[in-house]
């Protein structure tokens, strides 16, 4: 059997549509079809049933995409074992995050880690959940957002954040620039601080992204609670103190992994990068749960 066709299966069956299964492959949507109809017709039987919600396994399609999922595990153990132990981590792992914690990954620490790994590449995505699936191996971290239907999520880091305000703002300003996520789970965190600034501050504006927020920061609109390993460093920004609300958090950081790759060795190989860099780099304290 042509294990191009039951790869096809397997992304289907994840994706849940022809179109996102074609876009996980990088394959044409008629050629992702094709290969369907030819595998139901070597088998003799029927895998999807086809609706206007998307594509729906049947009994023996789910009997037929667990088999696959292990022969996909296999594949990729069989190619982690080939590979000399001393040789660096080879393949695509794509990462996804908040734009600021890629762009402080690419400058702090990426070229390093590149040059020890050639043959590895990394794909960075700053899309907001939800992501679609891709084929690609991916790790995403994310402080609030809840986990795909392919992936688990786990505690992986506390990463400090602390009150600041412009160099040269005038000493005890009311308003403030604040973190916000309208699709966040629960209790926002703009919610919370509003409560710990009190009823005479003002939030003049909001943003989904930390590099935003300290660039607001920066032009002089106002306060904000800013990530440490990007504020300290900034000669543009003066950490509040006194009387101002002196606000100061860990904001838990998880780590969203498909059970299907996390065995692989370049996702090992990405992850093991990750707790050191977070603790060097971003200061941050490791969740132990995560560091098993």
């Amino acid at each position: 059997m042509d294990w191009s066709h039951l790869k096809v299966a397997l992304a289907i069956a994840r994706a849940g549509t022809l179109t996102r299964a074609s876009h996980m492959l990088d394959m044409d949507q008629t050629t992702v079809g094709r290969r369907l109809t030819a595998l139901e017709g070597q088998l003799g039987t029927i895998l999807f049933a086809r609706s206007k919600s998307g594509f729906i396994p049947t009994d023996q399609g789910r009997t037929v995409i667990e088999h696959a999922r292990r022969i996909e595990i296999q594949l990729g153990q069989m190619t982690d074992i080939l590979q000399d132990q001393a040789e660096a981590a080879v393949g695509v792992v794509r990462l996804i995050s908040n734009s600021w914690v890629l762009q402080h990954l690419a400058k702090r620490a990426l070229k390093e880690f590149l040059e020890i790994h050639p043959r590895l590449e990394l794909r960075l995505s700053g899309r907001l959940p939800p992501v679609p699936p891709h084929g690609e191996s991916t790790i995403s971290l994310w402080f609030d957002a809840p986990a795909s239907a392919l992936e688990f999520a786990t505690p992986f880091c506390r990463i400090p954040y602390a009150s600041y305000s412009a160099v040269g703002a005038p000493a005890g300003g009311t308003d403030w620039v604040l973190f916000r996520d309208d699709d966040a789970p629960g209790p926002t965190m703009t919610r919370q601080l509003q409560k710990r600034l009190g009823p005479d501050a003002r939030v003049a504006m909001t943003a989904t992204d930390a590099a935003v927020l300290r660039e607001c920061v920066v032009g002089g609109i106002g306060n904000g609670l800013l990530p440490e390993c990007l504020a300290e460093a900034d000669p543009l920004l003066k950490r509040l103190r006194g009387a101002t609300p002196n606000i100061t958090l860990d904001r838990v950081l998880h780590m969203h992994l498909n059970p299907d790759t996390l065995q692989s060795r370049r996702v090992k190989v990405v992850i093991d990068w990750l707790r050191q860099v977070m603790v060097r780099d971003f200061g941050a304290e490791l969740i132990q749960q995560a560091a098993k």
